[in-house]
């Protein structure tokens, strides 16, 4: 399954009306705990305001009646005040980031708080309330690097992505990287949106080849990609559930 997704390193963010965009994902400080499972959230959910600093609409929660059995942890419900009934949100509101695991993810971060949800839609959640839920907003290239080597591979988005010898649109073409024989692995080596990059090229998947772990390999390239768009969103995605 692909996750258009899916990367500690600081960002430029983009300044717009004079608000700082930003997107990424709520992630638990710690997994430890049998109640952090599935979609990532408190067990008390989160408050939903109108807009940063505005009214309390309503709740972003796991605890209502109707949410019972075994499949209860897979189910976030958007209670309203406004409404009668909570409204269960379905699996494309979420991003999944492992076999079986999905955060909250954020558009837009203003205030102290961030957009939930989506884009289009005032639901906010207080940064405060994460963090005393022991919570963490984490920004996407943050995440992407600091997953780097711990998923199966990070690969362009289509239509690709441009691997240059410098942090910069200027910088020369070595590479368009395309589909998912052109594995990206992030460096620690950042500038601004961009990232320094180690790439290989298989000549098949290594999840359905038999060929061994050198002779897969058709070439290997250094250079750069501009990791993250100018909104803070991936320019690059993984396999979440792995092979």
């Amino acid at each position: 399954m692909r996750l258009y997704s899916i990367l500690g390193l600081s960002f430029l963010t983009t300044i717009c009306f004079g608000q700082t965009k930003q997107s990424g994902l709520i992630l638990p400080l710690s997994t430890d705990s049998p109640e952090i499972c599935c979609i990532y959230a408190p067990k008390d959910g989160f408050t939903v305001y109108s807009n940063p600093n505005g009214d309390k609409i309503g709740k972003l929660t796991r605890k209502v009646k109707e949410n019972t059995g075994d499949q209860a942890p897979y189910r976030i419900y958007l209670l309203l005040n406004s409404d009668k009934a909570a409204k269960k949100l379905d699996l494309s509101f979420f991003e999944q980031i492992d076999s079986e695991v999905w955060a909250i993810k954020y558009f837009e971060r203003r205030d102290g708080f961030i957009r939930v949800l989506d884009k289009s839609d005032n639901y906010w959640i207080s940064e405060k309330e994460i963090v005393a839920n022991k919570f963490k907003v984490t920004e996407w290239q943050k995440y992407l690097s600091a997953n780097a080597g711990q998923v199966l591979g990070f690969y362009a988005n289509d239509p690709g992505l441009n691997l240059r010898d410098a942090p910069s649109v200027n910088g020369k073409v070595l590479k368009k990287l395309k589909g998912d024989l052109f594995e990206i692995t992030p460096t620690t080596q950042s500038k601004g949106l961009w990232v320094k990059v180690k790439v290989k090229k298989f000549k098949e998947h290594p999840c359905t080849s038999d060929l061994g772990e050198k002779e897969i390999i058709d070439y290997e390239l250094e250079g750069w990609v501009k990791i993250v768009d100018d909104n803070g969103e991936p320019n690059v995605w993984y396999y979440a559930r792995g092979c």
